[in-house]
């Protein structure tokens, strides 16, 4: 009888493997012209599962194909949560081993700085994976630690934190296996520390991966853009949820397994601590940014005239000229100046992306943007001009 009542006080409830999939943002376009398992138990110190194996390894980025190793690393791990709570896997799936494994990919993903590299993972992600709606839905898992030591997971057992290398080859996973390997792609390139919370929100639990640049930590939770804490918490307010808390880890590389630093819990209201607000300085600077990106790959030179097309105008000179615009909502909200060389070229090459705007833009001499802040949009506004 004491044993049972001592079992089941100990019984931890696992919510970090089922979590909310963080939506895309969203944009509106306009042209005033033609736009457009089993029961687990384990009662030994050590518990070990057959490393993940895969026939053709191969995983894309851009233009370039990278193979990985055939098979994950094998990992010895002391008891079975670092397959349920997220500091164990933590500790567990970032071991050098593991590292070694994802290496491949992290050194073609790798920029220039972390900001370049924590982008580039990011975009990577959000074109390689998808979200696993059919594992969210599974039972949390629940996990019984009995006095003797033994582990025993009676309800969820397949519900487990992925590696890695098994999200990489699986193409999906839920917010635990973004947050590990959005981790491991980093310190696989020398990135370190990085940092992951585990979040309570008003509706379930979430967890993300994050980075610290120039004292700002940036969410980083599996789309673009990164978000500092302010806007990250504004975000899940928009989807309806709020942060009560979350528990912040910082990782670092070690020997057998990752060391995890529990840095203590931060309120939700204390996410605010952190929050850039663009300027009409900011917007000024990043449109002058995709101007020197347009002028770079296709010759277009800046000319201010062009503005007049919104008045219905040609300048003079010209025998066409075009105007395309785009809003990206919530984007003001999410800009942040220490990511500003990235969304200047991500935002040209979204708008690139368009067909239409391609074809007007290869018929183009001259170009001018414009940037405005609209509450928490962003709008962007593009004039093109034909010479005579």
């Amino acid at each position: 009888m004491r044993r049972t009542i001592l079992a089941t006080l100990l019984v931890l409830i696992v919510f970090s493997s089922g979590c909310i999939a963080p939506l895309h943002y969203t944009s509106e376009s306009e042209t005033p012209h033609s736009w457009e398992t089993s029961e687990v138990t384990s009662s030994s110190p050590s518990y070990t599962t057959l490393p993940a194996t895969w026939t053709n390894p191969l995983v894309k980025w851009e233009n370039t194909t990278v193979s990985l190793p055939s098979q994950d690393a094998e990992l010895n791990c002391p008891g079975i949560l670092w397959r349920y709570l997220l500091k164990d896997a933590l500790e567990c799936m970032l071991s050098g081993k593991e590292l070694d494994v994802v290496s491949p990919l992290a050194e073609q993903l790798k920029g220039e700085n972390l900001p370049q590299s924590a982008w580039n993972v990011l975009e990577w992600e959000g074109e390689w994976l998808s979200y696993d709606w059919e594992k969210a839905s599974q039972p949390f898992a629940k996990v019984i630690i009995y006095p003797d030591g033994r582990q025993e997971v009676v309800e969820g057992q397949n519900n487990t934190i992925q590696t890695p290398y098994e999200t990489i080859m699986r193409r999906k996973g839920v917010c635990t296996d973004y947050t590990i390997l959005t981790d491991a792609l980093l310190l696989a390139m020398n990135h370190s520390p990085v940092y992951a919370m585990a979040i309570n929100l008003t509706d379930l639990g979430h967890a993300t991966a994050l980075v610290k640049i120039g004292g700002w930590y940036f969410a980083l939770d599996q789309h673009l853009p990164p978000m500092d804490l302010g806007a990250y918490y504004r975000y899940w307010e928009r989807q309806g949820s709020t942060i009560i808390n979350a528990t912040l880890y910082e990782i670092t590389p070690g020997e057998n397994q990752a060391n995890v630093k529990n840095l203590g819990t931060i309120r939700g209201y204390e996410f605010l601590n952190q929050d850039y607000t663009m300027t009409d300085a900011d917007a000024r600077n990043l449109a002058y940014s995709m101007m020197n990106v347009f002028y770079g790959d296709f010759g277009l030179k800046a000319d201010e005239s062009l503005t007049s097309l919104s008045d219905g105008k040609l300048p003079g000179g010209y025998k066409a000229g075009w105007t395309w615009g785009v809003t990206y909502y919530h984007l003001a909200d999410y800009y942040h100046p220490i990511f500003h060389k990235q969304y200047a070229e991500w935002l040209t090459g979204e708008m690139l992306s368009d067909s239409g705007f391609l074809g007007y833009l290869k018929k183009s001499d001259t170009v001018w943007v414009e940037i405005g802040i609209a509450g928490d949009d962003l709008v962007v506004t593009v004039y093109l001009g034909e010479l005579q």
